[in-house]
């Protein structure tokens, strides 16, 4: 946060946007700057703010030299995302926007707010500690006055006094996870909104492809549909990338519709699915089921998108050679492999394959990198795990991803 201009300076944010400061007061309890109705005003907010609440009497006295009262103007830009923070600060009246940056594209960004924070909020939490980088932008939305607290020195005077230390800590705890789960939230309506409105286009234009390459509206030579072929199957990788951005950022897995499932089932009918694509690539798809398994509570089709991604990885990073799938009852669970003799995967990248957007080698074939994620949730919602092995211990090549699925209550009874 940039120092404080004197009263009525128009300065500009370190995000290049204007602000104005109306006013900045110091507080010193040895000499009385300010009238003693004044001085509790201050002390009142601070004892009623998010991470001040339940300080004595003489603990908020100890605050008291460290703060600054500052008023702005609405539509100033308080702080900024990325600079340096240097004050915690605690709203005293108005409303902030917390916003953050949305990088649309390499020459676009767009700013979008997280949350609305009125009285008593308090945030710059980045004051406290290292490496002190602001990670959003505030905008009053209205007339604002907050209480700023230099914070070298309040990490100081916690330090001092550990039992006083101890109840901000826990407080900013609460507020810190109370901040995350809304932005998490209003993230998620946005990625939800974002998809929804390309999802429709890419659709429609999606379905004037098929059209053409039907014929409905004429013959195509080769070529304009070695085009539209080309044009389809980008659109439907589009399709798909979108598909799964929406459950990766807003679908709970642990809250999805269950029932009694037939898992061999499942499997048959991924495998039916993906055989000419195998076949396609000259790869030989086994499968080695036995006559019956157990059932289970689960959902069909999110298990079956779970074996459809392990079974596309699979087909997509086998460059010649076998696929094997193959599933065991073992007591209180079903065990589920998905073996392949392809380009396998480095010991250090085996921690990372379930992670959000992870790529590793190859990156311009692995797409979005969000199937094997997706997956893990999928299953880890249904009460079981899933882990990679690579290379294959029986054939010393390859990877072999499996999961275990926990069986009806019923069959364990």
């Amino acid at each position: 946060m940039p120092e404080c201009p004197i009263q009525g300076n128009i300065q500009t944010s370190p995000c290049g946007r204007p602000f104005a400061i109306i006013s900045r007061n110091g507080y010193n309890v040895g000499r009385s700057v300010k009238a003693t109705t004044e001085l509790q005003s201050i002390k009142e907010a601070l004892k009623s703010s998010e991470i001040f609440q339940g300080l004595t009497d003489e603990e908020v006295d100890k605050l008291l030299p460290l703060c600054r009262e500052q008023s702005y103007e609405a539509g100033a830009v308080m702080f900024c995302e990325g600079a340096q923070c240097n004050y915690v600060q605690t709203l005293k009246s108005g409303k902030v926007a917390l916003e953050t940056e949305l990088t649309i594209s390499r020459s676009a960004a767009e700013r979008a707010t997280i949350d609305v924070l009125s009285e008593g909020s308090s945030f710059c939490w980045s004051a406290l500690m290292e490496p002190h980088i602001l990670t959003s932008s505030g905008r009053c939305l209205e007339k604002t006055e907050i209480i700023a607290l230099d914070g070298e020195k309040l990490k100081s005077l916690l330090d001092e006094n550990p039992q006083m230390g101890y109840k901000v800590a826990n407080n900013l705890v609460k507020v810190v996870a109370s901040r995350l789960q809304h932005t998490k939230g209003t993230m998620e309506r946005i990625l939800s909104v974002i998809f929804h409105d390309l999802k429709a286009p890419l659709a429609a234009a999606e379905s004037y492809n098929r059209l053409l390459l039907d014929g409905f509206v004429g013959e195509l030579s080769e070529e304009q549909k070695n085009i539209v072929q080309r044009s389809s199957k980008r659109l439907s990788d589009l399709l798909n990338l979108i598909s799964n951005m929406i459950d990766f950022s807003r679908v709970d897995f642990g809250e999805f519709r269950t029932e009694e499932v037939s898992l061999l089932k499942v499997i048959e009918d991924c495998t039916e699915t993906m055989q000419p694509l195998a076949v396609e690539k000259g790869l030989q798809l086994d499968v080695a089921l036995p006559r019956q398994l157990p059932i289970i509570l689960g959902n069909a089709g999110r298990l079956k998108q779970v074996m459809t991604n392990l079974l596309s990885n699979a087909i997509k990073f086998t460059p010649s050679g076998a696929i094997t799938v193959r599933a065991k009852d073992e007591k209180e669970h079903i065990r589920v492999d998905v073996i392949d003799t392809g380009v396998g995967i480095p010991t250090e990248d085996l921690p990372k394959v379930f992670d959000g957007f992870y790529k590793g080698l190859d990156m311009e074939k692995r797409g979005a990198g969000l199937g094997l994620s997706i997956s893990k949730r999928i299953v880890e919602g249904h009460g079981g795990k899933i882990w990679a092995t690579s290379p294959t211990p029986e054939t010393g090549k390859g990877s072999k991803f499996t999961f275990v699925l926990p069986k009806s209550p019923k069959q364990t009874e």
